[in-house]
């Protein structure tokens, strides 16, 4: 899964009313790198929540491997700015940061938390099950 997928996946569990940014507590990760499409990214950005992004990326950090450098992308995880840029459409290395973000760095197998009610989420082979059982309904 990657993290741009995770940008859009919520907790619809009933009774929760804050069940966003889901909390990914990986088991396994992986850095592959993709083609870059600067226009691609760019027409991402509108439809992003960009703070919880900044918290999908400080999670990801905290992953051991990523965290020691070993599974990272060359150079590191990248560092993206606390705040969107005004010009981020001809912001050239902000938008190379941000498709990696995007779209290089995948969570194979672990789970994702609601915030509010703890409800855990398998991902299994890249696949989030956001399933809900009858009485979360």
């Amino acid at each position: 899964m990657r993290l741009l997928t995770h940008n859009l996946l919520q907790c619809n569990k009933k009774g929760v009313n804050n069940g966003y940014p889901l909390i990914i507590q990986p088991r396994q990760m992986k850095y592959e790198e993709s083609p870059y499409d600067k226009d691609f990214v760019a027409a991402m950005v509108p439809k992003l929540e960009y703070d919880a992004l900044l918290k999908a990326l400080q999670w990801v950090r905290e992953y051991p491997p990523f965290a020691s450098g070993e599974a990272s992308p060359p150079g590191g995880l990248p560092e993206l700015p606390p705040a969107l840029p005004m010009d981020y459409g001809d912001d050239e290395a902000f938008l190379r940061k941000l498709h990696t973000v995007l779209f290089d760095i995948h969570l194979i197998e672990g789970q994702l938390v609601c915030p509010e009610s703890g409800r855990a989420f398998p991902v299994s082979d890249r696949i989030p099950n956001m399933l809900l059982n009858d009485d979360e309904v």
